[in-house]
């Protein structure tokens, strides 16, 4: 007989993540307003977990000043000579933190202090694309993003 717990599992495992919403969603959002990508350079990889294993990648690739971001998924992207001198950051956080590190509710910091989230390479840069992201209206946008994605369920 089947726990019920696996049940749940199993249906978590069948339902979209997150990160699959969100990042396309960030992209239409600096699309829109690139200056609030301010002075912004560095490439940003984000390993996606669900239960502690990677199940998605997206990269943003933030190239000029005032510029939108690249955003990739499931790939790094190419990178020119010019590039190739950009900052790397690789953050790793479970697809049910991003919403709470993209709005503000899960800083960096306290991710990594209570190992919600990994970063590798610049911690400092990390801590300016969640300035970013609140620069870009992210932290209202992507709620109301949200409030009006569920009502359609």
């Amino acid at each position: 007989m089947q726990s019920p717990h696996a049940s749940k599992r199993q249906n978590d495992d069948r339902k979209p993540l997150t990160s699959s919403i969100l990042f396309p969603e960030i992209l239409k959002r600096f699309t829109e307003n690139p200056t609030a990508a301010g002075s912004l350079l560095g490439l940003f990889i984000f390993s996606i977990l669900r239960r502690g294993k990677i199940s998605d990648e997206w990269s943003l690739l933030f190239s000029a000043r005032n510029k939108a971001p690249e955003v990739h998924h499931q790939a790094v992207p190419l990178l020119s000579q010019k590039a190739h001198k950009l900052p790397i950051v690789v953050i790793e956080l479970e697809d049910r933190d991003l919403v709470k590190y993209i709005t503000g509710g899960l800083t960096g910091l306290k991710g990594v202090s209570s190992g919600k989230i990994k970063i590798a390479g610049d911690v400092d840069l990390a801590l300016r694309l969640e300035d970013t992201f609140v620069n870009a209206g992210g932290v209202e946008q992507t709620l109301e993003y949200l409030r009006r994605r569920q009502s359609k369920l």
